[in-house]
């Protein structure tokens, strides 16, 4: 059983280590709105930024986010394993999919939509088949 235990640690820690090389860099650009004046600015400054494909796809890949000045982050994007999956339809917007998150699925569900950089343990990927569950891949 101790050898089990162990590969299945092991397991865990290359796909964790993956997981860490895998996450985009992420840029947090802080705007200061505290007009109707300042706010037309930013839009237009997004416009004339969104002509460049990179910057358009860094804004919908979440590479590049805004932030208001003044008012603090709810949640780090850093972290590795966000607490529980949050579910938005059939996606599930988490780093690191468990066994758990897909058995918490509603019996309804038959297909999975996860971003690029989520990893699925083993366990996870074998409940999504055994509960004939597609998983989807999706930008962002």
């Amino acid at each position: 059983m101790s050898v089990i235990r162990d590969e299945i640690r092991a397991v865990l820690r290359e796909e964790l280590a993956a997981l860490k090389g895998a996450m985009p860099h992420i840029t947090t650009e802080t705007v200061r709105i505290s007009s109707s004046t300042d706010l037309m600015r930013f839009a237009r400054d997004i416009l004339d930024r969104a002509s460049s494909p990179e910057f358009a796809s860094k804004v919908l890949g979440g590479q590049i986010q805004f932030a208001l000045a003044g008012i603090p982050a709810v949640m780090s994007s850093n972290a590795i394993v966000s607490s529980p999956a949050k579910q938005v339809g059939t996606r599930l917007d988490k780093k690191l999919i468990t066994e758990r998150d897909i058995s918490e699925l509603a019996a309804s569900t038959k297909t999975v939509r996860l971003p690029k950089y989520a990893r699925i343990t083993p366990l996870a990927g074998d409940e999504a088949r055994r509960r004939g569950i597609r998983i989807e891949r999706i930008e962002g």
